[in-house]
């Protein structure tokens, strides 16, 4: 092992208290985000479930703020819990998980592929090109978005096994063929289709817990794509499902009700799957859903946020990376445009606002491009799977039916960038390929390969062209045009290409002798060209070694305020201090800090400290403190040190340096500032749970932000808990916790559960004891719950 995890923490380091050599690869905004958000929320995660304690609270960022409830941080994704529970340390964790998902997804879009009558040979390619493409590793930093997507495929599989084992189908189908030994009997047909079996158990419970685990997983706007696509499956199947063959006079009048009856097993699947899966996440769905009423990105769909929402959609462009991902310049290596500032060679930022490798990562391959000319289009299993892909498509580039989700479904006006869907049409077209994988003549692979080519060509030659060349006149984007040139990617392309028209020129080898269960040697070049274009993806991967933690103030219950201004979007600021969040890799407790899901109330706090919006204008959801906030609103906030990387004026409080960093002590009548009132002293606190020491009459002040969820014991009997606090009426001053205590030395002991938890827990226990029980009975049978009564189907 060389100590290294995923992530850029290079480009991190960089940065003071540091102090790191300037980093080789180039600035990513999207990618430092897997350092400072997801590193840190599942090393939070990971270390309360060692201690067997639920992560509710995250003390150490936004003087508090919740944890669990925040959805991405996957607080209840069982496997997040086992790596606690097995004392995993958390680069470690994330290694293992990530490599895990990356595996579990290809391994369900094989499974679909051969659900869908793929060959074997067909599953595996369609699996490693969807796994290892480079929108699954683009979005390997940013850990909850392939935690979600690994089990999309499977639900896709588990809904197509679904449908495969709807016992009135199976009947219909029975009687297709066999209706010239038939002769037809209204009556009694319509007893024994009455008699089918009508619930597929075993199927909705594994369609359940695979819905299940996407909303578990965190990125709740991948899983709502995870939700469509299996929503659209039983759709389009529902649209391409042929009625049944029956053409006799009395056949005729049964067919209506042959179909109602088959659509409505499918669709009990479906629904029964989506129920099951939601009371199965109901712990961590309804925190969430409950947290997201208060925050501060909750807002009303307006034509000015769609205008912006969908700016960040692809563009004919960003296409050109369809058979590369590299064609439009590598996103990892920097490009010097001026003496301070280097931007990615990747230059769609500078021609789009907004615009990310990952957001817009549409490669799907030069062999999958070829084997899509190959697949069986005329087979109606394919149909769906194409409506899925081509939908998202539409939807990537920022159509009309973009405003239909936009204003007609509720908070999907809060959601990220429209190109992120893209990850279906990534899945789709490898399921396609995989299913082209199949015995076809060697003057089809040749005009699938000849048609890969020229798409190929079209891409790479014609759409950079119709990037604006705005900035700067357009020097700065020519310069990091040329270097595409100079990388070589034009000659590894034409390799692949090449490898890839081979593949297509084996023609009858192409599909295995599955009937003797044997493989074609042959065959096995079908990997070259996926292997080799894969390889060249690898680096999409940021690996580092950790970063180091950095002392604290002595008293390790003291929180601390680290002036910011800027973020960066295409390139780094020199100027920034230990981006926000990482004070939470030292549990060290800060006042600002950086969550997707943040208390509108804790923003207004900051505002209010800042005198102005605590914000940079490069992402809304982060917080900083700026240069030149309100100092007794600070002291209010419980702060009591200030850390700059610039001198700061702060009359006579006393400051020290260290790694360039200054730090000053604030003092509030001459006493050191805490994050409690004078009368106490906190003996622990972490994970939602806060001991303090106190002295009555006088009211404890506690500078935690005060949500729903908190309450208080004072020497083992239940207290209030006051939304104020003394000394003013500014948002600083009354939005922290206030506790009346009577005379004498108490001990007062609060602890924080995420609204909505314990009704989830009402609803999660039961659900997933159906689920263990409905699992361990099917396995004993071997069988579904209902199938012994599929012998007594309609066949003659």
């Amino acid at each position: 092992m060389t100590g290294d995890a995923i992530g850029p923490f290079d480009q991190i380091r960089q940065f003071a208290p540091w102090n790191g050599p300037k980093p080789t690869d180039a600035w990513d905004v999207l990618q430092a985000d897997g350092v400072i958000q997801f590193y840190v929320w599942r090393d939070l995660v990971f270390e309360s479930w060692r201690h067997f304690q639920v992560p509710f609270w995250n003390p150490y960022e936004l003087a508090g703020t919740p944890l669990l409830a925040n959805s991405q941080s996957g607080a209840l994704y069982p496997l997040h819990i086992l790596m606690g529970f097995l004392q995993v340390p958390t680069p470690m964790a994330i290694a293992l998980l990530a490599w895990f998902h990356l595996f579990w997804a290809a391994l369900g879009t094989r499974n679909l592929v051969r659900a869908l009558g793929g060959s074997e040979l067909g599953g595996v390619v369609a699996g490693a090109s969807f796994g290892l493409s480079p929108f699954m590793l683009s979005w390997t930093t940013l850990s909850s978005v392939i935690t979600t997507v690994a089990w999309i495929p499977w639900a896709l599989f588990l809904l197509c096994k679904c449908f495969e084992s709807n016992a009135i189908r199976k009947s219909i189908d029975t009687l297709n063929a066999s209706r010239k030994q038939l002769e037809w009997d209204e009556a009694k047909f319509s007893a024994k289709l009455n008699s089918c079996p009508f619930f597929p158990f075993k199927q909705i419970i594994g369609l359940a817990i695979t819905i299940g685990m996407m909303f578990l997983g965190g990125h709740l706007q991948f899983a709502a794509y995870g939700v469509a696509s299996v929503l659209l499956l039983g759709i389009f199947n529902t649209v391409s499902e042929p009625l049944p063959g029956f053409t006799g006079p009395g056949e005729r009048k049964s067919r209506t009700k042959i179909f109602a009856s088959r659509i409505a097993g499918d669709w009990a699947c479906i629904l029964g799957g989506l129920l099951l899966a939601g009371a199965i996440a109901a712990p961590q769905l309804l925190p969430v859903l409950k947290h997201s009423e208060s925050s501060h990105r909750r807002n009303v769909a307006s034509q000015e946020g769609y205008d912006a929402y969908i700016a960040s959609s692809l563009k004919p462009f960003e296409f050109a990376n369809l058979v590369s991902a590299k064609v439009l310049g590598d996103p990892r290596s920097p490009v010097d445009v001026s003496e301070d500032m280097a931007v990615a060679e990747y230059w769609p930022p500078l021609a789009k606002n907004g615009g990310n490798f990952a957001e817009s990562a549409v490669t799907i391959g030069p062999l999958v491009l070829a084997l899509l000319f190959l697949a069986p289009w005329r087979d109606r299993r394919t149909w769906p799977i194409a409506a899925i892909g081509g939908l998202a498509l539409l939807l990537a580039m920022g159509t009309v039916l973009n405003k239909l989700l936009y204003f007609g479904v509720p908070g999907w006006s809060s959601t990220g960038s429209p190109g992120r869907v893209t990850v279906l049409f990534v899945l789709a077209a490898c399921v396609l390929a995989g299913l082209g994988v199949r015995e076809t003549t060697v003057k089809r692979c040749g005009l699938a390969a000849g048609g890969a080519a020229l798409i190929s060509i079209l891409s790479i030659f014609v759409l950079p062209s119709m990037a604006p060349a705005w900035l700067g006149g357009g020097e700065e984007l020519g310069k990091a045009v040329k270097a595409i040139a100079d990388s070589g990617m034009v000659l590894q392309l034409l390799i692949a290409l090449i490898l890839a028209a081979g593949v297509c020129l084996l023609g009858d080898n192409l599909k295995p002798k599955e009937e003797q269960g044997q493989i074609d040697p042959k065959t096995l070049i079908v990997a070259i060209p996926a292997l080799f274009v894969l390889v060249g993806y690898a680096n999409l991967i940021p690996m580092g070694k950790p970063l180091a933690k950095v002392d604290g103030p002595t008293n390790p219950y003291e929180r601390v305020a680290i002036v910011n201004e800027n973020w960066g979007i295409v390139a780094t600021d020199k100027n920034v201090l230990m981006p926000p969040n990482l004070a939470a890799l030292s549990r060290i407790r800060e006042l600002a800090g950086y969550d997707s899901l943040l208390n509108v109330d804790t923003k207004n706090i900051l505002d209010e400290i800042n005198g102005q919006n605590s914000a940079p204008a490069a992402n809304g959801n982060i917080m900083f403190v700026k240069s030149k906030p309100d100092w007794e609103a600070l002291v209010d906030a419980g702060v009591s040190e200030v850390w700059s990387k610039n001198p700061l004026e702060l009359g006579n409080f006393p400051a020290t340096e260290k790694d360039g960093v200054f730090r000053y002590r604030l003092k509030s009548n001459g006493q050191d500032v805490s994050r409690v009132s004078e009368n106490a002293k906190i003996t622990s606190d972490g994970s939602g749970r806060i001991s303090i020491e106190a002295e009555g009459p006088e009211p404890l002040y506690l500078a935690e932000r005060n949500l729903a969820g908190w309450s208080a014991k004072v020497d083992g009997k239940p207290a209030s808990i006051k939304d104020s606090a003394p000394g003013g009426e500014g948002l600083a001053k009354s939005m922290f916790m206030l506790i009346d205590l009577p005379a004498g030395k108490h001990q007062v002991d609060l602890s924080f559960v995420s609204p909505g938890y314990s009704l989830g827990l009402m609803i999660g226990i039961p659900a997933w004891l159906l689920t263990l029980a409905g699992l361990v009975y099917c396995g004993r049978r071997g069988k579904v719950l209902v199938t012994a009564s599929e012998s007594r189907t309609i066949s003659e």
